[in-house]
């Protein structure tokens, strides 16, 4: 009876390990189906099954290493799917699990040969430190190197140990902590300033620096030669302080053609509005001054240092030149072909028609000098204020003034020429731009006078040196590049 209870039991233990050891069919069909699931082909998951001894997760690895095929192709035909042999596993399968163990141990070994590498390398950046004090740890990392016992950063993980090494990398140097004045109180590198690598250089302080007072007194200078500007502005702020309440004076249209012409683009004008607590809305392109922001002092010191601007020379003179453009453009509109379209008089005719009579004819097919003549400063634009023509190199100064004569009438050579010289001729292509003497140059040829192959002359207001002839000194007989350079008349 206890003899039979004890075969019993070996019996129920063999079929147990069988069972544990040989998966079912039914086992079998589900790890294939998972392996099909995973992209794999029947046949090949079952070969792989077979040869991990029903392990899914290694059958699918040796699967992904592709050595399925390779090692069921070099077995005989009666090797593939054979039953187990002894010990529960086939040719194939023992084949198999030798080549994943080598695998594995190949794979652990150079994990493991990695580790020692980088522990090593961060043990070699940390500096060797020998404690002479004496006590336990008075031997240096070389020595317990020597002895056989690795160094605590050698048995860190690797990942702790390139912290480590990023940690000290951030951590501020020796030098950086005894000089907080350049790397900051932090150690961190800072930015060099020019004042400390030229400290004798003195910078100009920014201009939103400075004060409310001094802002608006430096943009008011900046403006003394832009006279419609300043006018603008003085007109500007005046209606803001005699109605503070009207909507109309506290928003500035930037888009205002006006605006845009005499004042947006000018030097120090949107900055003493900025000064005068004005805000750039930008989404409408406008400068407003908000009702609670209107500040009588800054107003009153405005309007002030625009009046003062008033009475500056550098406005007196901004005064004339607009005056001056004024009848540039006066004349201007009394050109030869607007005059053909509104009907010139009789004797305006007759006197143009005389000019034009001492002309020597234009050089044909391009050849010659190309003259070309500006009444007033080119950057106003003057409608009708440039002429063009082509004349000999032989030709005179007085032929080209005959011939200004016979575009724009009697009255420009008088301002011109005589004892008034209101205007003058000047030579652009010279500088600086000086004036012709046209009485004493009258006779003398543009090859000589510098304005062959080419010539670019303007008629610009007059200062009182020239106008008195007090200008001999200014007198030219040529520019750089014509017969007569680098002479002055006696």
């Amino acid at each position: 009876m206890v003899f039979k209870k004890f075969a019993d039991r070996i019996i129920s233990a063999g079929a147990t390990a069988a069972n544990a050891l040989r998966p079912t069919e039914q086992q079998h069909a589900n790890e294939i189906r998972q392996l099909e699931s995973m992209g794999f082909a029947p046949e090949r998951a079952r070969h792989a099954l077979n040869a991990t001894g029903g392990d899914v997760d290694r059958a699918a690895e040796l699967l992904l290493l592709g050595d399925v095929d390779e090692v069921v192709g070099d077995l005989p035909p009666s090797s593939r799917g054979a039953p187990r042999g002894g010990g529960g596993m086939t040719h194939v399968e023992a084949h198999n699990d030798e080549q994943m163990r080598r695998a594995m141990e190949e794979s652990l070994m150079a994990e493991e040969s990695r580790r020692m590498r980088e522990a090593e390398a961060a043990s070699l950046r940390r500096p060797e430190v020998v404690d002479l004090t004496g006590g336990g740890r008075s031997k240096s990392v070389a020595a317990k190197k020597r002895e056989g016992v690795s160094p605590p950063s050698a048995r860190k993980d690797p990942t702790a140990a390139v912290a480590d090494v990023r940690d000290r990398k951030k951590a501020p140097t020796a030098r950086q902590r005894d000089d907080p004045g350049r790397f900051g109180k932090s150690g961190t590198a800072a930015k060099i300033s020019l004042e400390q690598t030229h400290p004798s250089v003195k910078i100009p302080e920014r201009l939103s620096n400075k004060s409310k007072e001094e802002q608006i007194l430096r943009c008011a200078d900046r403006l003394k030669s832009h006279v419609m500007a300043v006018d603008t502005l003085h007109r500007a702020l005046t209606s803001v302080r005699n109605s503070p309440g009207e909507p109309k004076y506290l928003v500035i249209d930037r888009a205002n053609a006006n605006y845009a012409k005499f004042v947006r683009d000018k030097p120090g004008a949107e900055d003493m509005l900025l000064a005068m607590n004005y805000r750039h809305d930008r989404a409408r392109d406008e400068l407003r001054l908000e009702r609670h922001l209107v500040d009588d002092a800054l107003l009153y010191l405005g309007i002030t240092a625009l009046e003062r601007i008033r009475t500056s020379e550098e406005y007196a003179e901004g005064k004339r030149s607009r005056a001056f453009h004024a009848e540039m453009r006066r004349v201007a509109g009394g050109n030869g072909s607007a005059m053909l379209r509104i009907g010139m008089t009789e004797g305006e005719t007759l006197i143009r028609t005389a000019f034009m009579g001492k002309v020597p004819k234009e050089p044909l097919g391009g050849g010659g000098t190309r003259i070309d003549v500006f009444l007033g400063d080119e950057s106003e634009r003057i409608d009708g204020g440039r002429v063009n023509r082509r004349f000999d190199g032989d030709d005179t100064l007085e032929d080209v003034l005959n011939w200004l004569g016979g575009c724009y009438g009697n009255e420009l050579l008088e301002k011109i020429r005589g004892d008034s010289r209101v205007w003058c001729l000047c030579d652009l292509n010279n500088y600086p731009i000086l004036p012709f003497d046209v009485e004493k140059h009258g006779g003398k040829t543009l090859q000589y006078l510098g304005l062959f192959p080419s010539g670019k002359l303007g008629v610009r207001l007059s200062d009182d040196a020239w106008r008195d002839r007090r200008g001999g000194e200014f007198d030219i007989s040529g520019s750089a590049r014509g017969l007569g350079a680098a002479s002055h008349v006696d």
